[in-house]
């Protein structure tokens, strides 16, 4: 995540775009988003996507140092390229690589305790999860959703949506998103 902010930065540049205008892209201050750049400020997820949104890229193009290039049919548990938003205390490993022409992605997520997306968002597309430990507070177009070890979710990924553990321990879960986002 360290280079996170010179990605955006070089994103930014290489496609002529201003601080000011990626900014009102992405629902944020100018002033934030160059604190980001500078890597004075860590986004949230919710923020993070906006802005990956803005600059047209997934997320992972802005944090992965080298996205693979050749078909993968199975990835090792040890081989999962693993994310995290330090703020946030969430982190996700995902459980297929080089999914830039495939139709899902799948992603094996940690919600610590007190975390969450720290905001709502939406993109298009659709999302699926299910839930193999603890609990989580998902909120999809104001609605929230209490879910526990075992229980699933599907929506629409153009409704705004978040995530929270509300929880005392660790909220464990696959999360597949199509297309993929991330």
């Amino acid at each position: 995540m360290e280079q996170l902010g010179r990605r955006i930065r070089a994103l930014r540049k290489q496609q002529g775009l201003t601080l000011r205008k990626v900014a009102e892209l992405a629902g944020c201050s100018d002033v934030f988003l160059s604190q980001v750049e500078r890597s004075l400020a860590s986004p949230s997820i919710a923020s993070l996507k906006k802005i990956a949104n803005a600059l047209e890229v997934s997320i992972i193009d802005l944090i992965q140092d080298n996205p693979a290039v050749e078909e993968q049919v199975v990835t090792r548990r040890a081989d999962r390229v693993e994310f995290r938003f330090p703020r946030a205390e969430v982190y996700s490993q995902l459980l297929a690589r080089n999914v830039k022409r495939k139709s899902m992605q799948p992603l094996y997520k940690v919600v610590r305790p007190g975390s969450g997306s720290e905001g709502e968002y939406c993109h298009h597309g659709e999302e699926w999860g299910l839930v193999l430990e603890g609990a989580l507070e998902l909120t999809v177009d104001g609605r929230e959703y209490h879910l526990e070890a075992g229980d699933s979710f599907y929506f629409n990924s153009s409704h705004q949506h978040g995530y929270e553990n509300r929880g005392a321990v660790d909220t464990v879960l696959i999360w597949v998103i199509s297309p993929p986002t991330f």
